[in-house]
């Protein structure tokens, strides 16, 4: 920039320094709105779009899932994700593993005495022993008051059928004149007298077989309330031991009378025992909504003691199963689901009800048949597929 012109000499100092400043002040406001007036256009200018080609030559990502239908899935051929997966086909195995297992304890065992009559019942609670022996007296009394009331009728109708003998030979006797009407009345008043009070020996005796009926009744309600049935403790014999267990309620259903199992108890490890399921309570636990599972268990040996606990096996029959990679069920809310395979590339998605887990194979309850393809190990990788497909399944019913 070129120096400002000298002021002319002819001025006096005083007005030249005065000039001086003038212009300087000029000069610094004028450069002030210059760059004030750049500001404000970089501030209302619009933004330059970006050229059409560079637009262009950036791709979207390609989709390596899509969903082609209600609950069905199609991958796309060549990518990364694919050489990942691994398919499988589901085959039928015949297994001798438990169906479930359980933990249970022995509520009772019959010990073995001098003779059969003498065998004894030990049991884990000491109220549970009180209970039994006061139902075995109901039982007990019931057989005598049954007794008793058979009795009574023979006798109440041998005696009637006596004193209506001597009312039939009496009207004989008066009809040929030689007995007196009145000797015939006093034995027809005895006669209705001996009805009346048959009926009435009757009647007491069959209140007695009541009442015992009752009491055993409430006894026998009592013992099945603490987790025993009643009938066990009259058919069991000395080499068998009564184990007690609980089985979730989602799982009852893997649970049926005369199923087969094998016990361990903590305290003979080294030691199977075999059994079978005997009873299964009519309902739930309230509080715990358990089922209550009665096992008979054989000890020949009378190992067993009231008390011991013990992991059951239930369900060691052989049994078809259908098995998968544990890879392959995908939780998904409260349920379990798998991909099958409907054609090359293209899964559908299966809800299932998966049994017995294992540490590589899982066993498939439901849902599944042999010889379907289904999706193994990666299938992980496809969970959230499966769940966005669930959730718009979900919203279109």
């Amino acid at each position: 920039m070129s120096s400002p012109p000298k002021p002319p000499s002819h001025l006096p100092d005083s007005d030249t320094t005065w000039l001086g400043r003038l212009w300087s002040v000029g000069q610094f406001v004028l450069a002030l709105l210059l760059t004030v007036a750049f500001l404000v256009y970089l501030l209302v200018s619009p933004v330059v779009p970006e050229s059409t080609s560079e637009q262009e030559s950036v791709k979207r990502p390609q989709e390596v899932i899509e969903l082609t239908g209600p609950l069905t899935l199609r991958l796309v051929a060549g990518t990364l994700l694919e050489k990942r997966l691994e398919r499988f086909t589901v085959r039928s195995t015949i297994l001798q593993t438990p169906l479930l297992n359980v933990t249970g304890t022995v509520v009772a065992s019959r010990r073995p005495g001098k003779t059969s009559e003498q065998d004894f019942w030990q049991f884990n609670a000491p109220e549970l022993l009180t209970t039994v022996a006061d139902w075995e007296k109901a039982r007990a009394d019931i057989e005598f008051a049954q007794t008793q009331l058979q009795s009574i009728r023979e006798l109440a109708e041998q005696r009637l059928k006596a004193q209506q003998e001597v009312v039939t030979r009496l009207k004989q006797l008066v009809a040929a004149g030689t007995d007196s009407l009145k000797d015939l009345r006093a034995e027809e008043n005895n006669l209705l007298q001996l009805r009346i009070q048959s009926r009435k020996e009757i009647y007491e005796a069959e209140t007695a077989v009541r009442i015992a009926r009752r009491s055993e009744g409430a006894l026998a309600r009592q013992i099945a309330q603490s987790g025993i049935e009643p009938s066990l403790l009259v058919d069991a014999t000395p080499d068998l031991d009564i184990v007690l267990a609980e089985v979730p309620e989602s799982q009852i259903s893997l649970v049926r009378k005369g199923q087969s199992c094998q016990a361990r108890f903590f305290g003979l490890p080294k030691t199977t025992f075999s059994g079978k399921v005997n009873s299964i309570a009519p309902v739930l636990s309230r509080e715990r909504r358990m089922l209550r599972v009665l096992f008979t268990i054989f000890d020949p040996e009378d190992l067993l003691r009231p008390g011991m606990f013990a992991e059951i096996g239930l369900g060691t029959d052989p049994h078809p199963v259908l098995q998968v990679p544990a890879e392959a069920p995908l939780h998904i809310g409260q349920n379990d689901y798998v991909l099958v395979e409907i054609e090359p590339r293209h899964w559908r998605i299966v809800e299932v009800k998966v049994g017995e887990m294992g540490r590589e194979q899982v066993e498939i309850l439901s849902g599944l048949n042999s010889g379907d393809i289904v999706l193994g190990k990666g299938a992980i990788l496809l969970k959230p597929f499966v769940a966005r497909a669930l959730e718009a399944a979900g919203e279109s019913r």
